[in-house]
């Protein structure tokens, strides 16, 4: 679960920035897998309302939230999202565009594109996937006032716990780096963006690479 885990932390950093409370949000999650599931696992226990999420048969939708355990067991009984009962059920790529605080693309890459941009109306967009949309599609959401967090700072759960486990962590203390590390590199690369009015997939390569030089320097020294 510590890519989704980590997922969770850049949400969370998002809506602090913009001042919207977690337990006043709604979250739509793209995808139910070992990303998808652990971020709607964790933002419910924020407090945050996860009211649609999608799998390649289709979107469930309920404006008044959905119940993880329950759509946990439906997943691995039925092998679908789709079918929870008495939901909305729409097709996957609806769940783009539907009226809510926070999307999160978490299994596909390149599904928020010409085709949807300007449909769509949430306030955050966290990519939990690889690569869910370009660079200039994230440049044109930025110029919309849509706040993206990067794939390279808000999925890097993943290989933060990697590290933890060749470095022979245990479970609780993976969890508190993965925390600690994408909470402050997602503060960072926030600030940076507001500050030089770019993009925070530009902030976050200016600061890698810095970070790069300086290691570079060091190595040579």
């Amino acid at each position: 679960g510590s890519t989704g885990f980590g997922v969770v932390q850049a949400v969370k950093v998002a809506l602090e920035f913009l001042g919207i409370d977690v337990k006043k949000s709604a979250v739509a999650i793209e995808g139910f897998g070992n990303v998808g599931s652990f971020a709607f696992k964790f933002l419910q226990e924020m407090g945050a309302k996860i009211v649609a999420v999608s799998d390649s048969q289709g979107t469930i939708y309920e404006p008044k939230g959905l119940d993880y355990k329950k759509l946990l067991a439906i997943k691995k009984k039925t092998g679908s999202v789709i079918n929870y009962p008495n939901v909305q059920k729409l097709n996957s790529e609806k769940i783009f565009t539907l009226p809510i605080d926070i999307l999160i693309p978490a299994a596909l890459p390149d599904v928020i594109n010409e085709k949807n941009i300007n449909q769509i109306k949430a306030k955050i967009i966290v990519e939990g996937a690889n690569i869910p949309m370009s660079e200039e599609t994230e440049k044109q959401l930025w110029q919309k006032n849509i706040l993206v967090v990067p794939d390279i700072v808000a999925n890097s759960g993943g290989v933060i716990s990697s590290y933890c486990e060749y470095m022979g962590y245990q479970c609780e203390k993976m969890f508190d780096i993965v925390k600690k590390k994408i909470t402050a590199t997602a503060k960072n690369i926030l600030g940076q963006a507001k500050r030089q009015k770019i993009t925070p997939r530009e902030a976050a390569l200016k600061i890698a690479q810095l970070r790069v030089q300086k290691a570079m320097r060091i190595a040579r020294s």
